[in-house]
C-alpha cells in the first residue's frame, strides 16, 4: 500500500480551514507580551517602591519616579526600533538600569518635585479659601480651582516624560510640557482618560495598587506620548 507524504496527509494549523491556526498564534503571542509586559511593571513598582524608600520616602519619591520614566522611555524607544526591523542597542539589565538612573536624577528629579509640591500646596491653600466662602465670587473661584487642578494634575503627569527624554534646563522643560499640552488637545484628552480610568480601575480593584501602584498609568502615558510623534526618536 502507498503512503501519502506527509504534506498531503493532513492539513497544518497554518492552513486549517478559516485561517484559525495563524490567528491561534496571534492570540498567544499576544497573551505572551502582555504577561512579559506585566510582570516588567510589577518588578518597575518593586524598584520605585525600594527607590522611595532608598531617599526616607520625601528625598526619594521624585528620583524613583524619574528612573522609572527612564527606563519606561528606553523600553518604548527599543519597542519602536523592534517595529521598524531595527536592532536596538544593548541595555544594562533593570536593576542596574534603574538605580543608575535614580543617583543621575537624584538633583533634578528633586528639583521638579519640589516645582510640583509648591503648586499642589497652593491648590490646597486655594481650595481652603473656596470652602470657607468668598461670598458671591464662590462659584467662579471655585471654578477657576477645579480647572486649575486638572490643569497641574495633567502637568504633573507629563514632565516626567519629557524629563526621561530631555536634558533641557528645568524652565525649558516647564514650558515644553505645557505648550504640549495646548498644542495637543486630543494628546491632553488622552492623557485625562488615561489619568480618569486609572483612578476609576484602581478604585474599582484596589488589589491592582500594591501589584502595578503608578507603573500601569507611567507606561499609558509615557506610550502615548512617544506614539504620539512629538518626541525625537534618536
Amino acid at each position: 500500500m502507498s503512503t501519502l507524504p506527509a504534506a498531503e496527509r493532513a492539513p497544518s494549523a497554518a492552513a486549517a480551514p478559516g485561517g484559525s491556526g495563524p490567528r491561534l498564534g496571534g492570540l498567544v503571542r499576544w497573551h505572551v507580551r502582555a504577561g512579559e509586559l506585566g510582570l516588567r511593571l510589577f518588578l518597575l513598582h518593586l524598584l520605585w517602591v525600594l527607590g522611595t524608600l532608598a531617599g526616607g520616602v520625601v528625598v526619594g519619591v521624585f528620583p524613583a519616579t524619574a528612573a522609572l520614566h527612564a527606563v519606561l522611555r528606553s523600553d518604548q524607544h527599543e519597542a519602536a526600533l523592534e517595529r521598524e526591523d531595527r536592532l536596538p542597542p544593548s541595555r544594562p539589565g533593570l536593576w542596574h538600569e534603574f538605580w543608575s538612573a535614580w543617583r543621575t536624577e537624584l538633583v533634578r528629579a528633586n528639583t521638579i518635585g519640589l516645582v510640583l509640591v509648591l503648586l499642589w500646596g497652593l491648590l490646597a491653600a486655594d481650595r481652603a479659601v473656596v470652602l470657607a466662602g468668598v461670598g458671591a465670587a464662590t462659584p467662579l473661584v471655585s471654578g477657576l480651582v477645579v480647572a486649575l487642578t486638572v490643569a497641574t494634575l495633567l502637568l504633573s503627569a507629563t514632565i516626567w516624560p519629557l524629563a526621561a527624554h530631555f536634558a533641557d534646563p528645568l524652565p525649558r522643560l516647564w514650558r515644553m510640557a505645557m505648550l504640549l499640552l495646548l498644542s495637543r488637545p486630543a494628546l491632553t484628552l488622552s492623557i485625562g482618560a488615561v489619568l480618569a480610568a486609572s483612578v476609576w480601575l484602581l478604585g474599582r480593584i484596589p488589589g491592582l495598587i500594591p501589584v502595578f501602584g503608578i507603573a500601569l498609568t507611567c507606561w499609558a502615558i509615557s506610550a502615548l506620548i512617544w506614539r504620539s510623534g512629538v518626541l525625537p526618536r534618536a
